[in-house]
């Protein structure tokens, strides 16, 4: 099959194109092999190239006896199913189309096909085109899970049932004209939350648009001033600020989850055990430098792909409570082109790349 891979840890010019990769292969019969036509490029597609993560990665790999070279990237898809296990759900068949993720230790969906398990894939929701469908469910997971797995104790439980569980909440997103951060708007008011965002002059209209309360253009305002006094129930750093950024800006919270946890970096640099221990050190030295500051809680938050999760952007998007916004589409061949475009950062919204054109 045709797709784009990497052979060794060479940044994004160690990305090729080739028309010989093998097949991937169902080996489970919870499996399903899906025929890729839209995919897109996120920030941990572009880190990978570096070799970000490589020892954990490297680890579930070989568990699940998974080779780490060629590494296909890709961590989300639309496409079709051409064939499955004997034990995969009814409710997909083959011929269907569908939506899905892809763990970021396994072979990803920037190739003609990807095969993954049936627990992070269903039917492509109804009322979105496959490049739109491509744009949601990695952003949208990082999200939902940041909400409401970590944020759970925040009141957020909604975002389970899609019932307005987060009503009245105050949230804050750090870069909210993002993958992320345009998903996390629709999600906070599709829960009836009062959301601040903060994103870029070219962005501000965009960020309102998706009903954002209150949007804050951080290269004309003072930061300083413009959270001066101001409570959130939840800041979430979309933006990739870090932990230390939750102590410089004078607000108070009850949880700040910031999406650059230092664990990976930790465990490259310093091995599974002791890279593990210093995260957990820098967690507990953040949140203690919170507490003493009379702020709140400071918590990591990851992309999880949750079946749960997928149900739900299903339902939102059916519902036409969440859309995909999208930056920039392009056809398989500027793959590279894309992966620049990633690294370059301040993107509106999701970078797609069409793998099977029309």
């Amino acid at each position: 099959m045709s797709g784009w891979e990497i052979g060794e840890y060479g940044g994004i010019n160690s990305l090729r194109f080739s028309d010989n990769l093998e097949l991937p292969v169902i080996r489970s019969s919870n499996e399903v092999f899906v025929e890729v036509y839209t995919t897109a490029v996120n920030s941990l597609d572009q880190l990978m190239t570096e070799g970000y993560g490589q020892r954990v990665l490297n680890t579930l790999r070989w568990i699940s006896k998974i080779n780490e070279f060629p590494l296909i990237l890709g961590r989300e898809f639309c496409g079709v199913v051409r064939a499955k296990g004997q034990s995969v759900r009814a409710d997909i068949q083959i011929g269907d189309k569908v939506w899905g993720v892809v763990p970021p230790h396994q072979p990803g969906s920037i190739a003609e096909y990807v095969v993954v398990d049936q627990s992070v894939i269903t039917r492509k929701p109804e009322g979105i085109d496959d490049i739109g469908a491509a744009g949601i469910l990695y952003a949208g997971l990082t999200a939902w899970s940041s909400l409401y797995i970590w944020g759970l104790a925040g009141g957020l439980q909604g975002l389970k049932t899609s019932k307005g569980g987060g009503k009245g909440k105050r949230l804050c997103i750090l870069g909210a004209s993002g993958g992320v951060g345009t998903l996390a708007v629709q999600m906070a008011k599709a829960e009836e939350m009062i959301v601040t965002a903060t994103c870029s002059t070219n962005s501000v209209q965009m960020v309102k648009d998706l009903g954002a309360d209150h949007v804050i253009d951080y290269r004309k305002e003072d930061l300083k001033e413009a959270f001066r006094g101001l409570s959130f129930d939840i800041i979430l750093d979309a933006a990739g600020l870090g932990s230390d950024y939750a102590t410089t800006l004078p607000w108070s919270f009850s949880q700040y989850i910031t999406l650059q946890p230092p664990v990976l970096n930790n465990t490259d640099a310093n091995g599974l055990i002791l890279g593990t221990l210093k995260s957990a050190i820098n967690l507990l030295q953040s949140n203690v430098k919170t507490i003493y500051g009379y702020k709140g809680l400071l918590k990591w938050g990851f992309f999880v792909p949750a079946p749960q999760g997928i149900e739900y952007f299903r339902r939102q998007v059916e519902s036409g409570k969440i859309k995909p916004i999208i930056d920039t589409v392009y056809d398989f061949n500027e793959t590279k082109e894309a992966f620049d475009k990633v690294a370059k950062g301040h993107l509106r919204g999701k970078i797609i790349i069409k793998v099977k054109n029309d």
